[in-house]
């Protein structure tokens, strides 16, 4: 079996695959964004173990809130605004993310569970255990 990521790695790779088609696409979401996410996802189920494999496939809309929460607050920062600002203000700057990121995560969630589903019924029962149970013959 190739690499095996644990979950907590595997969120990364998929944030940093999240926030580079954030970078590449600037603010106005589109396609090449959809592109860095679906790749981000696939990658992150591809590599995880696969005792965390069900909690990285559904993860790309959460991933993607704390991002959109984040830029919008660097962006707010960077504009010599206050940070937060009030509840409204911070809202309009995050809401129109979630509206051009909204298809493209479900397609990344869409991805994701292909990978999880096929590693599931390609795999056998010896690759589901932690790293840190032994086998049988270990005693």
């Amino acid at each position: 079996m190739g690499v095996q990521l644990p979950s907590l790695a595997a969120l990364a790779v998929l944030a940093v695959f999240t926030q580079a088609g954030v970078w590449v696409d600037g603010g106005n979401l589109g396609l090449s964004f959809g592109v860095w996410s679906v790749t981000g996802a696939v990658a992150a189920s591809a590599l995880v173990r696969r005792v965390g494999l069900w909690t990285v496939a559904p993860a790309p809309p959460v991933v993607f809130v704390v991002l959109a929460v984040g830029n919008a607050a660097w962006q707010r920062q960077s504009q010599r605004q206050s940070m937060w600002g009030s509840a409204e203000e911070f809202a309009a700057d995050a809401v129109p993310w979630f509206v051009n990121g909204f298809p493209w995560l479900a397609a990344s969630v869409g991805a994701a569970m292909v990978v999880a589903a096929v590693r599931v019924l390609s795999g056998g029962k010896e690759e589901c255990r932690s790293s840190s149970t032994g086998t049988a013959a270990d005693g």
